[in-house]
């Protein structure tokens, strides 16, 4: 057991000042105030965070890859740590590496790469995030058209007896049968709605889609006679992420979502091998992608995933949203915990919850973090 003493805590509505977290193993048995705590209450081993405010670790429910990496173009083990080592540094403590488009063959090889890692929710991995292939052609971005096809009832089968490597599938729904919806999310896999040309309506249609990704990137926009896929997520209010780099939407676009959506929206980076570098070109799954004043793209301008951190990603839905500290923080943590389904462990700091803190500044900069109960950054 240890200690963190004379912290403010953001305990997921307030912060209450000047507080002490007990860990044990990587639980948090207990939150109290230091005037409520003895001296001989304290474990032998306790860290002064010195008024440092704790938050929970943040969430990514979108990372191709960050540090140098890309998922897509390594499969290993070695670029899950590297991406997590990188997280660390802007305080995410959780992630789902995500898995862009690609042949069939690649994805089985990341599952099963992912299957022989003996604890990966050691490494912040919660899951995967496939992001495709089962996309739509008219929509794909960055992704390679090539590879796009359509979801069939034997590979659902078979993304469904996989399950416990799966957090996230995205889909164009207009592409994906009912049946085959049903098959994965019945399996307990969170089914997406993304880069999608569909309408209103064949949205409509589908059931069992709690999720959208990255809001207004690569789907049909709001319409004043086609509400579209955009206008779809505003009525319906699935959860949904969104990428705050002032680059894929717009600082008044996601402050119009946040103010429709509310809880139902939380932050994800989409980033790729640039973030937490100062790379200026890369490896976007077999084409040459460049970074150019932050904007990650190919040639042509076509936009391929993003370089922000979450950090940054707080601190811009502050600085350019409008958000309060608490709030922006709740994007980052509880809310896309809640979307992903694991809020009874992940997301909050209180008792009976996983030790993951990330211990702040005044000024909003990562300086401690605590992932599974170890300190790690």
């Amino acid at each position: 057991m240890f200690a963190i003493i004379n912290t403010n805590v953001f305990d997921g509505k307030t912060i209450q000042q000047n507080q002490a977290i007990f860990i044990e193993n990587d639980i948090i048995s207990r939150i109290a105030p230091m005037s409520e705590i003895s001296a001989n209450e304290l474990p032998a081993e306790t860290f002064d965070a010195k008024g440092l405010l704790a938050s929970p670790g943040f969430i990514d429910v979108q990372l191709n890859g960050c540090g140098g990496v890309l998922l897509n173009t390594a499969i290993t083990k070695e670029t899950l740590d590297i991406m997590n080592q990188a997280n660390l540094k802007s305080g995410t403590t959780q992630f789902l590496p995500t898995f862009i488009t690609s042949d069939a063959e690649s994805m089985v090889e990341v599952l099963n790469m992912v299957d022989a890692i003996a604890d990966p929710a050691q490494l912040g991995v919660l899951g995967l995030h496939l992001e495709g292939p089962f996309i739509s052609t008219e929509k794909k971005g960055a992704h390679r058209e090539e590879f796009i096809r359509e979801l069939d009832k034997k590979t659902a089968q078979y993304l469904a007896d996989n399950a416990d490597k799966i957090c996230v599938l995205t889909v164009a729904p207009e592409n994906t049968s009912q049946e085959v919806i049903d098959i994965v999310r019945n399996a307990g896999i969170t089914v997406s709605l993304g880069h999608t040309n569909a309408t209103y309506e064949q949205v409509a249609e589908k059931e069992g889609l709690t999720m959208a990704t990255h809001l207004y990137n690569a789907m049909t926009p709001l319409g004043s006679r086609e509400p579209g896929v955009v206008g779809y997520i505003f009525d319906k209010k699935p959860h949904a992420g969104i990428i705050v780099d002032g680059i894929h939407a717009s600082y008044p676009s996601v402050r119009i979502a946040h103010e429709i959506l509310g809880e139902q929206l939380f932050m994800v980076t989409d980033a790729v091998a640039p973030a937490g570098t100062d790379m200026t070109e890369f490896d976007m799954a077999g084409l040459h992608a460049y970074v150019t004043d932050g904007k990650c793209h190919f040639k042509d301008g076509t936009i391929a995933g993003s370089a922000v951190t979450m950090i940054q990603g707080i601190n811009n839905l502050m600085d350019h949203v409008g958000l309060s500290l608490e709030e922006a923080l709740r994007m980052a943590t509880l809310y896309p915990a809640k979307a992903i389904k694991v809020d009874s462990d992940y997301g909050l700091l209180k008792a009976g919850y996983k030790a993951n803190i990330t211990l702040l500044s005044d000024d909003n900069q990562v300086k401690h973090v605590y992932q599974m109960g170890k300190k790690a950054f």
